[in-house]
C-alpha cells in the first residue's frame, strides 16, 4: 500500500498525482514506490507498464493517453526519494517505444556536407518557426491573452530543461564534451546569479503578462505532456545520438525563433527588461559555429550515430507538432 503523504507534499511529488489518477494501473506503480516495496511489486509495475505503452503505441488511443500521463508523472516528478525506482519503471516504457518509433531512412554513412543537408532540410521543412501559430504571434496578431496561452506553455517547456540537459551531460563520457555542455548549463542557470538563470527570467516576463510563474506546475495538457515525455527520454538515451538531435533543436537552432518572439512582446508593449528571457536568447551565429555544435560535428563519422540522431529528429518532430497545433487551438479560444 502506498506510504500515507502528509498535507503539505508538493503536487508535483508522485505518489499524490498517481492517486488522484484512482485506477488500477496508477495503484500499481504506486505501490511500487513504496520504500519498502518488495522486488515482486517492481516487477508487476514494469509490465504493467511495458504492456500499457504496447497497447498504446499500436494505436490504442485510451492507452496511449494513460501511458503519457503515468509516465509523465514517473519521468517528471520532484520527490527525490522515489526518483531511482520511477527511473527504473521509465525505462521500460522507453525501451518499449523505441522498439516502435519508425528508424530514419540512412542505408549508409552520409558525409558530413549530406548529413548536414539532411537535418537542415528536415529543419526547414518541420520547424516550428513554420507552425501558423508561430507565424500569427511573429505578425504581431496575437491578443495579450492569446500571449498568455503560449507563454505559459512555453513556461512548461522551459523551467525543468536544465534537468533534461544534465541528463545528457551524465551520458557525456568524454571530459572534454562533459565540460562544453556544463558551460552551456553555467549560462542556462545564470553563471554567477541564480536570478539571471533561464527560468527565472522567463518567470519574470510571465509576471510582467500577468501569469504565475508555478515551480511546481504540472501539465494536463496531453500533447504537451507526450512532447515533454519525448524529450527527458531523449536526453537520458545512454544513444547520446537522441538526445543530442533534440538539444539541437532546442538550444542550437532556436534563437531565430526567439528574436521573432522578442520582437513580438515588445511590439505589445513589454518592455525589454520584461522580455529579456527572449533578448538574451537572440543570436546571429549560425547553429554550426555555436560552441555546442561540437558535441555533434565529432560524431558525424559514425553511421550509428547519424541514425540514431535522424530518427530522434524525426520523432520530436512528430511530437511538436501535435504539441503546437494543440496550443494553437487553445489561443485560438479566447481573443
Amino acid at each position: 500500500m502506498n506510504a500515507t503523504m502528509p498535507a503539505s507534499v508538493a503536487p508535483n511529488h508522485s505518489l499524490p498525482q498517481l492517486d488522484s489518477l484512482q485506477s488500477n494501473r496508477a495503484r500499481i506503480l504506486a505501490r511500487a514506490l513504496h520504500p519498502e516495496a518488495p522486488y515482486a511489486h517492481l516487477q508487476t509495475a514494469g509490465k504493467t507498464l511495458s504492456e500499457l505503452a504496447e497497447s498504446a503505441l499500436k494505436g490504442d488511443r485510451d492507452a496511449h493517453h494513460e501511458y503519457q500521463k503515468l509516465l509523465y508523472i514517473l519521468s517528471l516528478s520532484d520527490d527525490t526519494g522515489t526518483a531511482l525506482t520511477r527511473r527504473w519503471l521509465s525505462n521500460e516504457g522507453y525501451r518499449v517505444e523505441e522498439r516502435h518509433i519508425p528508424a530514419a531512412d540512412v542505408p549508409h554513412a552520409l558525409s558530413e556536407a549530406e548529413f548536414l543537408a539532411r537535418i537542415e532540410q528536415e529543419v526547414a521543412a518541420r520547424s516550428r518557426e513554420k507552425h501558423p501559430m508561430s507565424e500569427y504571434i511573429f505578425e504581431g496578431r496575437a491578443s495579450r491573452a492569446q500571449l498568455q496561452v503560449f507563454l505559459r506553455r512555453q513556461w512548461f517547456r522551459t523551467f525543468r530543461l536544465y534537468r533534461d540537459a544534465a541528463d545528457l551531460l551524465v551520458n557525456l563520457v568524454d571530459v572534454d564534451e562533459a565540460a562544453a555542455l556544463g558551460r552551456y548549463l553555467y549560462g542556462e542557470l545564470g553563471e554567477e546569479s541564480e536570478q539571471g538563470s533561464h527560468p527565472r527570467l522567463l518567470a519574470k516576463l510571465l509576471r510582467a503578462i500577468g501569469l504565475d510563474a508555478d515551480f511546481q506546475a504540472v501539465s494536463t495538457l496531453p500533447e504537451e505532456i507526450a512532447y515533454l515525455n519525448n524529450r527527458v527520454r531523449s536526453f537520458r538515451n545512454p544513444d547520446v545520438g537522441w538526445g543530442l538531435a533534440v538539444f539541437y533543436i532546442t538550444e542550437i537552432v532556436v534563437p531565430g525563433n526567439h528574436e521573432k518572439l522578442y520582437k513580438a512582446l515588445l511590439k505589445a508593449g513589454l518592455s525589454e527588461d520584461e522580455a529579456e528571457y527572449y533578448r538574451i536568447h537572440v543570436s546571429l551565429v549560425p547553429p554550426r559555429a555555436k560552441r555546442e555544435w561540437s558535441l555533434i560535428a565529432k560524431r558525424l563519422p559514425d553511421h550509428a550515430f547519424q541514425k540514431s540522431f535522424l530518427t530522434s529528429l524525426a520523432q520530436h518532430f512528430r511530437v511538436e507538432r501535435a504539441y503546437y497545433d494543440a496550443v494553437w487551438d487553445e489561443m485560438r479560444a479566447v481573443q
